[in-house]
This record gives structure tokens, C-alpha cells and sequence, in this order.
């Protein structure tokens, strides 16, 4: 899938992996090659688009968006789990409700900002 921000006209993502199941989604990039994936949870909320890094092995940046496709939060250069650094210990919430969750190669995230339109297009 490709992912276009809208708004900025860029792609993000030329090949993006998605995620509906609970499992595929609790899995999501960890000890994955992929790069891109977006994460599609049955409801939007905070603690239902929450993300871990645990077993990740790169850092990524991350974009939530509402059920409109809009971004509602963003991070860059998140760092995968390590037990030896404590700042890596955490849940990654949005601030707002979200119904999707973006998670991309470190750097691909742009000058994507909040309030931005994003589109998905199957390629």
C-alpha cells in the first residue's frame, strides 16, 4: 500500500505492509524486515492505537491518525526497547483518539504535521 500525505503532496511510504488482526497488530514491525506498516484498530481511542517497541530492531517514526485520516499525533526517531536504557521502557500513546497508526523507518515521517490529510492507495 502506499501512503500519500495529502496535504504537503508526498508519498511517505511506497510499500506499506497493514495490519487489522489483534495479533498482527500487537506484533507489528518487531523482528520485522519491513519497514512501513499501518497498524488498523477496530476502534478509534488512545489505548487502542498504543504502541510498544519491545524486540524492535531500529528506530521509527510514528503517525496516529483519526478515522478521517487526519494525523492527530507524530513522533520521529523513536527507539526500539533496550533493557539497559530505561527511556526505552514505555507504551507510545497518542494525544488524541486515533483509528490508525503509522509506523515508519526512522526518517520517512517529513514535514508531516498535525492536522495533515493522508491518504492510502493500493498499489
Amino acid at each position: 500500500m502506499k501512503i500519500v500525505n495529502k496535504t504537503r503532496n508526498f508519498v511517505i511510504s511506497d510499500n506499506s505492509g497493514i495490519a487489522y488482526s489483534l495479533f498482527s497488530r500487537l506484533r507489528g514491525l518487531m523482528l520485522s524486515k519491513n519497514r512501513d506498516l499501518i497498524l488498523v484498530s477496530p476502534q478509534e481511542g488512545i489505548k487502542e492505537s498504543s504502541i510498544h517497541t519491545l524486540f524492535m530492531r531500529f528506530p521509527i517514526d510514528v503517525i496516529w491518525l483519526n478515522s478521517e485520516n487526519r494525523v492527530v499525533d507524530l513522533k520521529t526517531g523513536v527507539l526500539p526497547f533496550n533493557p539497559r536504557r530505561i527511556d526505552t521502557w514505555r507504551i507510545h500513546k497518542p494525544k488524541k483518539p486515533a483509528k490508525y497508526v503509522i509506523e515508519l523507518g526512522s526518517g520517512k515521517i517529513g514535514n508531516t504535521e498535525i492536522g495533515d490529510k493522508i491518504e492510502f492507495l493500493h498499489t
